[in-house]
C-alpha cells in the first residue's frame, strides 16, 4: 500500500483525544537564514526579519484529493518538544503563506513516487508562477520513524528540461546545484510528513510555459539527534538517508507556468537618497528593493577603519523595515536576494493585499535617538526598537 492509498483510509478514522496528544546543518542553515547584503557599488538593504502519536494511528490532515500545500497552512501556528526539553516552532525557517499559496498549486493528476531503504516520498504538487517554484511532498522513513523526529531537512538537485540548475545562493556540494527544503510531522502522526521545497529560479532558468521538471533528493536529515562525530571533531546531524550517489531519489513532473499569478507593481518612491521599489506581488512573494545613501556607507566604512574601543555609536548603520497601511510589519521570506536581471537584487517579502507600503529606515546600532525610535515585531525573535532615521509611503493604486 502506498502513502496515497493509506491516507485514503486513515481519513475515514476519527481519532481519540490520546491521539491528538531546525536548524539545518551549517552549509544549509545559512542560505536558509536572512542575508543582509550590501553590494560595493549601489547601497541596498536586505529587509531584515531576524533582527538580531502514542496511541498509534495517523490522522491525514487534508482529504486525499487536496494538495500538500493545504496540510501546510497551519505550519506557523505549530510548536514541538524535541527531544533536548525545548519548545518552539515546527519549522522557524519557513516562512511560506501557504493560505496564499495552496489555491494556486497544482496536484498532479499521477502523484510520482520514490524509494529506498532510507525514505519513501513523494512529489504530490507544485506552484510556478514563472520565476517562483514550491514543490509538495509527501513522505516516511522507511522503516518507520523509531527516533520520533518532527522535522526533516533536505537538500537536493533539480533540472528542467534536464538541464540542471544552479541555486545562486548556494555554496554546497556540488557547484551550488543543491535546493534545500524540508519536511515537518503531520499533526497526529507517527511517519507521515508533509515537505516543500522553494526555488527562486535564476533569470536564464525561468519558463513562461510548461517544462519537465525533475527533483533529486540528495540528502535528509534531522538536527534534533546529534552526535559527535570523533574523526570530524564536531557535532553532526543525524541522518535519514546518507549523501551518497546511490541513495538518490528521483522525481519528474511536466510542470506548467501561471504567469497570471503575478501582479507586476514596479514602482518607486525617493527622498534625499533614501528610496522603496515594489517590483512585483504573487501569492507567494512579493519583490522589494530599498536603498540608502552612500554617504552612510563611507561613515561605517571609516567606523571599521578607525575602531570603536569607546563603545559609543560613532555612525549610523541603516536598516530598512516594511509596514503596511496598519502599520503592521511585512515580514521578509527566509531567502537570499533575488536577481532581478538588470543588475538589481530584491528582497523577496511575505505577499500583503495593502493598498500602501511604508519603509521606516531606522539604525540598528541604537535603540531610540532623538527623532524617536521604530517598533518592530518579528514572528522568529520577537519585538525590538531602533532609532528612527527617515519613513517612505509607496501607494500600489
Amino acid at each position: 500500500m502506498n502513502m496515497r492509498d493509506y491516507e485514503k483510509v486513515v481519513d475515514r478514522l476519527q481519532p481519540s483525544e490520546a491521539c491528538k496528544e531546525k536548524a539545518l546543518n551549517t552549509a544549509s542553515e545559512s542560505n536558509r537564514k536572512n542575508i543582509r547584503y550590501r553590494p560595493a557599488k549601489r547601497r541596498i538593504i536586505a529587509i531584515s526579519a531576524a533582527l538580531a502519536a502514542a496511541c498509534g494511528c495517523t490522522v491525514a490532515a487534508a482529504a486525499a484529493n487536496r494538495s500538500s500545500f493545504y496540510k501546510l497552512t497551519n505550519k506557523h501556528e505549530r510548536t514541538v518538544t524535541y527531544a533536548s526539553g525545548n519548545t518552539g516552532p515546527i519549522d522557524k525557517f519557513d516562512r511560506n503563506d501557504y493560505e496564499q499559496i495552496a489555491p494556486h498549486a497544482v496536484q498532479f493528476d499521477e502523484v510520482k513516487s520514490a524509494s529506498n531503504n532510507y525514505f519513501n516520498v513523494e512529489l504530490d504538487s507544485a506552484y510556478f508562477d514563472g520565476t517562483e517554484l514550491i514543490f509538495g511532498f509527501n513522505g516516511e522513513i522507511a522503516g518507520g520513524n523509531a527516533e520520533n523526529l518532527k522535522l526533516l531537512n533536505f537538500t537536493a538537485e533539480i533540472d528542467i528540461n534536464g538541464e540542471l540548475i544552479k541555486n545562486p545562493a548556494a555554496n554546497t556540494y556540488p557547484e551550488n546545484l543543491s535546493w534545500a527544503g524540508s519536511f515537518v510531522i503531520d499533526e497526529g502522526a507517527e511517519n507521515s510528513f508533509t515537505g516543500s521545497m522553494t526555488c527562486v529560479l535564476p533569470p536564464e532558468a525561468r519558463f513562461d510555459n510548461e517544462a519537465e521538471v525533475t527533483v533529486k533528493f540528495q540528502n535528509i536529515w534531522a538536527n534534533e539527534k546529534l552526535h559527535y562525530d570523533y574523526e570530524l571533531k564536531h557535532d553532526v546531524a543525524y541522518q535519514v538517508m546518507p549523501l551518497k550517489q546511490e541513495n538518490f531519489l528521483t522525481l519528474s513532473a511536466n510542470i506548467t507556468a501561471d504567469t497570471s499569478l503575478v501582479k507586476q507593481i514596479n514602482k518607486t518612491v525617493e527622498k534625499d537618497g533614501f528610496s522603496l521599489t515594489i517590483y512585483s506581488i504573487s501569492p507567494a512573494m512579493m519583490l522589494v528593493n530599498t536603498e540608502y545613501p552612500e554617504s552612510y556607507d563611507i561613515a561605517m566604512n571609516e567606523e571599521i577603519e578607525n575602531g570603536t574601543s569607546d563603545g559609543k555609536c560613532h555612525a549610523v548603520h541603516p536598516l530598512a523595515m516594511l509596514f503596511d497601511e496598519n502599520d503592521k510589519p511585512i515580514q521578509s521570506l527566509t531567502m537570499d536576494p533575488v536577481d532581478m536581471g538588470d543588475g538589481k537584487l530584491a528582497t523577496a517579502c511575505i505577499p500583503t493585499d495593502s493598498k500602501k507600503i511604508t519603509v521606516k529606515f531606522c539604525d540598528k546600532n541604537c535603540t531610540s535617538n532623538e527623532k524617536g525610535s521604530v517598533e518592530w515585531d518579528d514572528m522568529m525573535y520577537g519585538h525590538y526598537s531602533f532609532g528612527y532615521i527617515t519613513e517612505l509611503t509607496l501607494d500600489l493604486e
